[in-house]
């Protein structure tokens, strides 16, 4: 039977890195300049230099009818949190500090949750109801937290509920990336954004990583996160393509039987300049795949890339074969189709977009096109790439 249970914790912590960056972005909207800490001082929290504003806890339910009685787990477990400050810690005499119950449940209505809410508030009924609830509840669990929220005294209750708000019926895992696109207006067209955001989400999530290592790494800044949508921005202008980083990390293919690679055998293209057109052609059929399921290219885009590349390469290719004659030894043509490709490696630089610069765009999809044999770089590279073919056992 299938663990339920461990599936909602993965997707709460999913969630919780997601909801990160909505709660950033969010805050940076609004003007704050608020540095984002996880798993510091909560799950989430902001901080002004040195001093935390907000306390996030979150927690996650793949049902969003699930409600929050007064004995919820979620809760009592939340406030045990928020009470294991130390001895002599003051709940009055903090700092100004905002506490957030984060939910994708619901308060139930009448409940001290449901008065905590951030609208039609009540602190005095809910301090009412939890002090009711930890004085009769004989949830065996929660004896300990019911005791340390009762050994406050009055002021120190109020204090600490009065700071507490609840944000119920959040939305969903996946209906929260709906609603960071829709936060991510100002970056790109609506046909863009998912795209974006998924840029965006991998530079995150990977930023999450590294902050979680160290339990007293530096906060991830507002800075941070500006420079950040402004990279991607840059990518995502008319004259430019993103680049996803993750191609660099395909590990190469076998790719003995491909055409373009008997081309380069052709004229002795071997070991690492080998292992690197591999790698190219790899990269770009991946890169060149995203864009086209992002729906990132104008209709016929790619075509006439192509087509600008087959004419660059023709007009070096007939020049150089008029240059060799009829009567050219094998050495020459040898010669002249590695000078060729020496082009292609090293001084062509032919852009998809006038912006996207990396050069593994271009040179892979020369390579495509030596495999379709709509180039090559032997001058007589239709003829060897058929007799190669028929020499080949079936």
């Amino acid at each position: 039977m299938a663990d339920y249970s461990a599936n909602e914790s993965m997707l709460g912590y999913l969630y919780q890195a997601r909801y990160a960056l909505h709660a950033a972005l969010s805050r940076m909207e609004a003007g704050s300049s608020a540095n984002v800490r996880i798993e510091q001082l909560d799950d989430v929290s902001f901080d002004a230099p040195g001093t935390p504003t907000e306390l996030l806890q979150l927690k996650y339910h793949t049902d969003p009818s699930t409600t929050l009685p007064n004995a919820s787990a979620d809760v009592w477990k939340t406030l045990r949190v928020w009470l294991d400050q130390g001895d002599g810690y003051s709940f009055s005499g903090e700092s100004p500090v905002s506490r957030y119950l984060i939910t994708t449940g619901r308060a139930a209505k009448g409940s001290a949750t449901y008065y905590l809410r951030d609208h039609d508030r009540d602190v005095s009924k809910a301090l009412e109801i939890l002090t009711k609830t930890a004085q009769t509840s004989e949830n065996k669990e929660q004896q300990d937290v019911y005791r340390m929220f009762l050994g406050l005294i009055p002021e120190e209750r109020l204090a600490l509920v009065s700071t507490l708000i609840v944000v119920d019926s959040e939305p969903l895992l996946e209906d929260l990336e709906l609603d960071l696109q829709k936060k991510l207006y100002f970056a790109a067209s609506s046909d863009k954004r998912p795209a974006f955001l998924r840029r965006l989400e991998g530079w995150w999530f990977q930023r999450c990583v590294q902050h979680l290592r160290h339990k007293v790494a530096p906060p991830i800044t507002v800075g941070e996160i500006q420079e950040e949508l402004e990279l991607i921005r840059e990518e995502f202008r008319r004259d430019n393509l993103p680049i996803n980083p993750e191609v660099f990390d395909i590990v190469e293919e076998e790719a003995s039987r491909r055409d373009f690679v008997r081309q380069l055998q052709l004229i002795s293209v071997t070991g690492p300049r080998l292992a690197g057109a591999v790698s190219s052609y790899i990269r770009a059929f991946a890169q060149r795949s995203e864009w086209v399921r992002d729906d990132l290219l104008t209709p016929g885009e790619l075509s006439r890339y192509e087509e600008r590349l087959k004419e660059a390469w023709g007009v070096r290719f007939w020049e150089s074969r008029e240059e060799l004659g009829e009567s050219a030894a094998e050495a020459e043509k040898v010669k002249m189709a590695r000078a060729l490709y020496k082009w292609v490696e090293q001084e062509a630089d032919i852009r998809i977009r006038e912006m996207c610069r990396e050069s593994f765009v271009m040179q892979g999809t020369y390579h495509g096109l030596a495999d379709r044999l709509d180039v090559g770089w032997h001058p007589d590279f239709e003829a060897r790439l058929a007799a190669l073919l028929e020499g080949e056992p079936a």
